[in-house]
């Protein structure tokens, strides 16, 4: 049935659309009628149209405008527009309407047999472009077809030429194509695509492939594929599912490409690689070996045996594996059934007799029938399933080692060239493996005495005649600090030291020995024999740090206990004199020097009696909130008993400050330290102020003097134990060198810290020490004390 055209009538007076409707409809077209311009124009956005009977005067949208409007839309700009007017048809009206876009104009009243007439020639025109339309889209349509016929075939060519396997399947994963490799692997017919089961051809155990079709999403993964001739070869198969604009699976597009011999050589290098592992990493060569059968079995082979020498020249089985130890079990039945004959033509006793590798590819029925010793025993060997073979010799510098053996029983996987010689470097290495065990057992003595060298503390040295180092053991390394002996002019230590002969004992000497900025005393002992002279030496440094440590405590602590005991002792002289009559200003003066120079006495036994508890870590420390005002004050008051009159003593704090979390009684000993230390150092004088003050979540005490300071290069030292700054007292101060070092450790015991600060004139010692927490506001009194 022929499609009616479509006629729009526009005219805003409903009796008008009925005349033209009743002129039009012998025609047969279909009429819409609309009364405005703007409905006209939505008319238009619904349905195409072959012509346009469009009335000039109507309200608001006049036809002149309308037209204009239609002709602007692409979709309708070539509709054929009709004026139907009862206006005069003079030149201005029709320039207007044919700028418009008007085509014709039709004056009212209308002729019928006119309208109709031109209204069919329009309608014509519009059939006749519809006609070529469809044309032109069957044309492009087989155009298209052609095309992809064209691609298809260029596609299928292209598929073929490819050397990898091409399939595609249906969204249900049924086969629709396979390209020429596919039947040129499998032995399949074109004939079969769509009826075989893909599970008849990919391997059992590689079920993702299936998988794969229920996911719906690329993949990528190995898997086997049987061949022609039953076995399975690995493949690297990649598919992506083709969609369609609506998402939904149109068609599965997929290649397979053979990977199994790359596969099978990197299984071969893992192999190799483990199998070396293995074999470093024991001298036990025997256990070794049966290890590396283990590795064999599954990676290239499926039987695998090592066969040594032993001493008295026998063959023994160390080793021998398989994935099933239910098949192992049986392979011993059958070899305690049926012993190895030592002169069998092939096998391990053959290989280790000729000392000659043995390929057998393929084995066949008939080697099995030659090689059987009954019916029973052909037997046990087909149910064996034995496919290939092979073995290599394990070949010594001097003699046959052994043998190793394998054997495959897939049809898939045959023995070559190729695998025979991985064998070959198998075996090298496990020959390496043996001959390394048995030097080592060789060598066993002579490494038990460099076990001992490198074990004893003391260092040892082997010097030869050209003054070469040709051993240098751990202790001498850890004792020097030098990764060799190089660098040490030996031919000067000999020359220092009596080297004695072999067979005589040494006598060991103290020798000061420079390396690297760093003096070291060594007790050195030498012995001569052909070869050179080993030196044996042991590190005395820290022996004669202690001894000269020892020697300056003794001769300090001496001359502190002298003084004040020469003073007691002369004023006890000179107070039982019976021949003389002290004044009493002169007898207390001389009972105040005994009573001070006991108390110095007793300060010096009471500093050796702390260092020792700090050095023993036996010291009771009770840490409790501490005023640290009243502790300063009781210090500075107690300091100004004492002090020379030409020592101006102050302590500056604010009005309050928190507690402290400290032991009172170490904290004043520390304070009463640094005031001590403070007026020693000042032998001239001067101010000395005691300053308190809040620092972050600490309390700081700051001493500060305009004494002889401290040098940069000493800040760190003399807190160290017996460390003086004046240690000849040119400047006549004493002291045992233990106040700061007994500061440090007792201000390290609760948390704080103690630093000097060297300033133009004289020095800071600064002590921190943690608040309590809680911070317990603590008040003593304001402003500057002095």
């Amino acid at each position: 049935m022929t499609e009616r055209a479509n006629i729009l009538l526009v005219d805003d007076r409903r009796e008008n659309l009925l005349a033209l409707e009743a002129v039009l409809e012998p025609l047969g077209h279909h009429l819409v009628s609309t009364t405005s311009g703007e409905d006209a124009l939505k008319e238009l956005l619904r349905e195409d149209f072959a012509c346009i009977l469009l009335d000039v005067q109507m309200p608001g949208l006049d036809g002149f405008e309308t037209a204009r409007l239609i002709k602007q839309r692409e979709r309708s700009q070539h509709i054929p527009i009709i004026f139907v007017t009862a206006i005069s048809k003079d030149e201005q009206h029709v320039f207007r309407g044919y700028s418009a876009g008007a085509v014709d104009y039709i004056l009212k009243p209308i002729e019928p047999d006119i309208l109709r007439s031109k209204i069919c020639v329009f309608v014509e025109l519009w059939e006749k472009n519809k006609q070529l339309l469809e044309q032109s889209e069957l044309l492009r349509v087989q155009e298209l077809a052609d095309q992809e016929r064209a691609a298809m075939a260029r596609y299928r060519q292209l598929a073929d030429a490819m050397p990898q396997i091409v399939w595609a399947a249906d969204p249900d994963g049924r086969t629709i194509y396979c390209n020429q490799r596919w039947f040129d692997y499998t032995g399949l017919a074109p004939k079969d695509i769509g009826t075989f089961d893909w599970r008849t051809v990919v391997h059992p155990d590689d079920a993702a492939w299936n998988e794969m079709l229920e996911a719906g999403e690329p993949i990528e993964l190995e898997f086997r594929f049987r061949a022609a001739d039953g076995g399975y070869r690995w493949h690297l198969g990649r598919a992506a599912a083709i969609r369609g604009d609506d998402g939904a699976i149109e068609f599965w597009i997929g290649t397979a490409t053979d990977i199994h011999d790359r596969r099978r050589i990197e299984e071969q290098r893992r192999f190799i690689v483990a199998a070396g592992d293995a074999l470093s990493r024991s001298l036990d060569y025997r256990e070794t070996l049966a290890e590396v059968a283990r590795l064999a079995v599954g990676g290239i082979a499926d039987w695998c045996a090592v066969h040594v020498v032993e001493a008295d020249g026998t063959i023994a089985e160390i080793g021998v594996a398989h994935e099933d130890p239910a098949q192992v079990a049986f392979a011993q039945e059958l070899e305690e059934r049926y012993p190895p004959d030592p002169n069998q033509a092939t096998g391990a006793f053959a290989i280790v007799r000729t000392g000659e590798p043995e390929l057998v590819s393929a084995i066949t029925d008939e080697m099995l029938v030659q090689g059987a010793r009954d019916e029973l025993h052909l037997d046990l060997l087909r149910q064996l399933e034995l496919r290939s073979y092979m073995g290599v010799p394990l070949r010594g510098r001097e003699r046959i080692l052994g043998a190793i053996t394998f054997i495959s029983c897939d049809p898939a996987r045959l023995f070559g060239p190729e695998d025979l010689q991985l064998a070959e470097e198998l075996a090298g290495r496990a020959v390496t493996a043996i001959e390394n065990a048995r030097l080592y057992r060789e060598a066993e003595e002579r490494a038990h005495a460099a076990q001992v060298l490198a074990t004893i503390g003391d260092g040892v040295v082997l010097v030869d005649r050209g003054g070469r180092v040709r051993l240098w053991n751990e202790a001498a390394q850890r004792i020097t600090g030098l990764a060799t002996g190089d660098s040490i002019d030996w031919q000067n230590m000999a020359r220092r030291v009596r080297v004695a002969t072999a067979g005589e004992a040494a006598r060991a000497e103290s020798v000061p020995l420079e390396i690297e900025g760093r003096e070291l005393w060594l007790s050195v002992s030498a012995v001569g024999f052909e070869e050179g002279t080993v030196f044996a030496f042991r590190d005395l440094t820290e022996e004669r740090a202690l001894e000269t440590m020892r020697q300056d405590l003794v001769a300090t602590v001496s001359h502190e206990l002298r003084t004040p005991l020469a003073a007691i002792y002369g004023s006890a002289v000179t107070l039982r004199r019976g021949d003389l009559q002290l004044e009493t200003e002169l007898h207390d003066k001389l009972l105040e020097v005994v009573e001070v120079e006991a108390r110095r006495l007793a300060d010096i036994v009471e500093d050796l009696l702390l260092t020792s508890q700090l050095d023993a870590d036996k010291l009771e420390v009770r840490i409790e909130g501490c005023d640290p005002i009243a502790i300063a004050q009781q210090e500075v008051e107690a300091a100004r008993t004492h002090i020379p009159e030409h020592v101006d003593l102050a302590l500056e704090a604010p009005a309050d400050l928190p507690a402290v979390a400290a032991d009172a009684g170490q904290l004043r000993q520390v304070l009463s330290n640094l005031l001590d230390n403070a007026v020693k150092y000042s032998p001239d004088g001067g101010p000395i102020r005691i300053e308190v003050s809040s620092h972050d979540r600490s309390v700081r005490f700051a001493v500060r003097d305009r004494g002889l300071g401290v040098p940069s290069a000493e800040r760190e030292r003399i807190f160290e134990k017996f460390y003086r700054l004046d240690p000849g007292m040119t400047r006549g101060i004493g002291g045992t060198g233990l106040g700061l070092y007994i500061c440090r450790e007792l201000v390290r015991r609760v948390g704080g810290r103690i630093w000097v600060e060297s300033e133009d004139e004289g020095s800071t010692f600064v002590v921190e020490i943690p608040q309590e927490t809680s911070r317990v506001a603590v008040s003593a009194g304001a402003g500057k004390r002095g």
